[in-house]
């Protein structure tokens, strides 16, 4: 498990029936994306849903996946902004990741904020999700997360 979601399972409690399934070698060969170690550890623990009913969470289509639209839905690798967006809240701020390398461990995080623009964080994902529920970052988003305690709904 990598170790920044062994730190957000003691903040963020994970659903009882667990995360998601997936099969990460058929997502890559299906379409082309091999994701960052801590984000596969977050849908194995987690899977898809929103974090404190604001913050949803993408993932890849897995057996039993009830939507359509998913993380790489029309989504073509390479992305052309090196540019792949892992979730929204419902102030329509939208959160990406900045694939400008190879290395899917190194990409950081970038959120285009409603009505802010752009902004970035050195940082992967998960540890941006924990600076988010510890208040380490409070950035300007249109929908403010409720994180007294944090918690996380499935939708599956």
């Amino acid at each position: 498990m990598h170790p920044s979601v062994n730190r957000l399972l003691e903040l963020l409690p994970p659903p009882q029936q667990g995360g998601a399934a997936v099969d990460w070698e058929h997502v890559e060969a299906e379409f082309g994306w091999r994701l960052p170690t801590d984000y596969r550890d977050f849908v194995t623990c987690y899977g898809v849903g929103a974090i404190s009913d604001s913050l949803g969470i993408s993932t890849p289509p897995f057996e039993g996946y009830p939507f359509v639209d998913h993380l790489l839905y029309n989504t073509p690798y390479p992305d052309p902004d090196n540019l792949l967006r892992w979730g929204a809240n419902e102030g329509a701020d939208d959160f990406y990741w900045r694939c400008n390398s190879d290395e899917p461990d190194d990409w950081t995080v970038a959120i285009h904020l409603r009505n802010h623009g752009w902004q970035d964080y050195p940082v992967s994902m998960v540890d941006f999700l924990i600076q988010l529920i510890t208040r380490q970052i409070d950035p300007p988003l249109a929908a403010r997360l409720c994180i007294d305690p944090p918690w996380f709904e499935p939708d599956v």
